[in-house]
């Protein structure tokens, strides 16, 4: 199967920019919890696809890592309010761990 091939357009870039901008000015904070969130979204969508690769089940991640059927869908609904231990444990499920690293 082919990967779908995407094309940016930059004046939809530059659209979306700017309206970050101006809810920023609105309501500050705005632009870091949009990183915050789309941070979230690879971590959730890089543990589903690492499922998919392996060919495992929803239910043989619950099964491996202790989780419910309703934890893993949630972490594959790209749930932002996952815990890190319902993370935690899907990506130990999977054969992946999280690296913590301070930042400056």
């Amino acid at each position: 199967m082919r990967e779908p091939s995407y094309e940016i357009d930059e004046d939809d870039v530059d659209d979306l920019e700017a309206d970050i901008a101006e809810e920023e000015a609105r309501r500050p904070g705005t632009r870091a919890r949009i990183e915050q969130l789309s941070e979230v979204i690879r971590v959730t969508t890089a543990l589903w696809q690492r499922r998919e690769a392996l060919g495992m089940t929803e239910e043989e991640v619950a099964e491996r890592s202790g989780l419910t059927i309703e934890e893993v869908e949630s972490v594959e609904d790209n749930a932002v309010d996952a815990t890190f231990d319902v993370l935690f444990r899907y990506a130990a499920a999977v054969g992946l761990e999280f690296e913590l690293r301070a930042s400056a």
